[in-house]
């Protein structure tokens, strides 16, 4: 109760004691004045140049990272910082070995069939050329040793053998393709799979990621938005930390969607690092993202992301990594009149207040300019010293 009183009684101050006595409006009296819109934002450091530790890029498929350092851990180039787990690619290597060792008795066994198919062939060849020669032995087509029917028969006979040895020289041809066909698509299988032996093998050899030059090794936030840790997925190139130039940093800050407007390239930053509250860091925004994202997962409310390029860095103080809040300066006027937010009201394009007249209010249609999250300023339809209403009077006059 003591609070909300000490809020009615801050209220009355503002409205320069105009509270009208008769019908009870809360109101206020407009003066030139500045106005300023400024908006808060909370980030942290990042450095402005950094090198990239990254899964190495000849790497295929997913792959699980088995150990990485701890964040922020001085490191020589060279040395390792995080190892892969290497029982993906052993069993990919043991799985391809399996498949090459079976398809080279598939070999052995197609060699065989096709062998046993190459027999039957040449024996039928010989059978059917020795039936070939009987019937051109005995054949005759004289009258007085057989009639004409057995005659025709016998020709007959002979046109039979002759085209099944044409048969069997072509089947023997054509087997003989099939047979080195069959044996180069096991050869074909069985180059595949020694390349994926070779692949995994090779990729073994890069199951360890080290530092590309010396520094401050930063963990880099994974598909959660947080450092990555031992356990999580990660793909080729994939960047795991950075090992940052510590003499330029920048700042990456957050703002509620809501409360963006205005926010823009080139706008004068205020910083101040939670933990030297008391040293002021100016900047410049450099960079603002061209949509709102969500922060962290499955939750509804959106940011916009904004870079600021920092004056100055103080080795001793500034870090990649250390929470700090900025408040950028979007606008500033000198010597205009603004009115609180909640006193302007709109409809159908049009914007209006209630302006005091006498003791009635009247409403007043008025030209706005720039807006913060709380003071709007007027262009047009407002003087100094005109007095409005801070909510709908009861009782209006058009």
């Amino acid at each position: 109760m003591r609070v909300a009183v000490i809020a009615v009684l801050a209220l009355g101050v503002l409205a320069g004691c105009g509270q009208s006595q008769r019908d009870g409006v809360l109101t206020v009296t407009l003066n030139p004045g500045d106005f300023e819109h400024k908006i808060d934002a909370r980030g942290q450091l990042e450095p402005a140049n950094a090198v990239s530790v990254s899964v190495p890029s000849s790497l295929r498929g997913p792959q699980s990272l088995s150990w990485v350092a701890d964040n922020f851990t001085p490191v020589k180039q060279g040395q390792v910082v995080a190892r892969l787990d290497a029982s993906r690619q052993q069993l990919d290597a043991r799985m391809a070995q399996f498949e090459i060792d079976k398809l080279v008795i598939d070999g052995v066994l197609q060699r065989g069939k096709d062998g046993n198919l190459l027999d039957e062939i040449h024996t039928g060849q010989t059978v059917t050329r020795q039936e070939r020669e009987l019937a051109e032995r005995f054949f005759s087509d004289d009258p007085r040793v057989y009639s004409r029917i057995e005659v025709i028969d016998n020709m007959r006979n002979k046109g039979y053998l002759d085209a099944k040895l044409g048969y069997l020289d072509w089947d023997l041809g054509e087997q003989s393709h099939r047979s080195d066909a069959e044996q180069q698509l096991i050869e074909l299988k069985q180059r595949g799979h020694k390349a994926k032996v070779d692949r995994a093998q090779g990729n073994l050899q890069k199951m360890e990621v080290v530092a590309p030059a010396d520094g401050l090794f930063v963990l880099s936030s994974g598909f959660r938005g947080q450092p990555v840790v031992s356990g999580d997925t990660v793909w080729s190139g994939m960047t795991i930390g950075q090992i940052p130039d510590l003499s330029v940093m920048e700042a990456r800050l957050y703002v509620l969607e809501s409360e963006a407007a205005g926010l823009a390239v080139g706008q004068p930053v205020t910083l101040y690092l939670d933990a030297y509250p008391q040293q002021a860091i100016a900047g410049t925004v450099t960079q603002v993202d061209t949509l709102a994202k969500p922060r962290q997962d499955n939750s509804p409310v959106n940011y916009f992301g904004f870079t600021v390029t920092l004056a100055y860095t103080d080795t001793g103080v500034m870090f990649p990594g250390r929470e700090l809040t900025g408040q950028v300066e979007v606008d500033r006027q000198q010597g205009v009149i603004s009115v609180p937010n909640q006193s302007l009201y709109q409809k159908d394009g049009r914007r209006w207040v209630y302006l005091k007249q006498g003791d009635q209010f009247v409403e007043r249609t008025i030209m706005a300019g720039a807006r913060s999250l709380n003071r709007t300023v007027i262009l047009d339809g407002l003087s100094d010293g005109d007095t409005i209403a801070l909510v709908k009077p009861g009782e209006i006059r058009r």
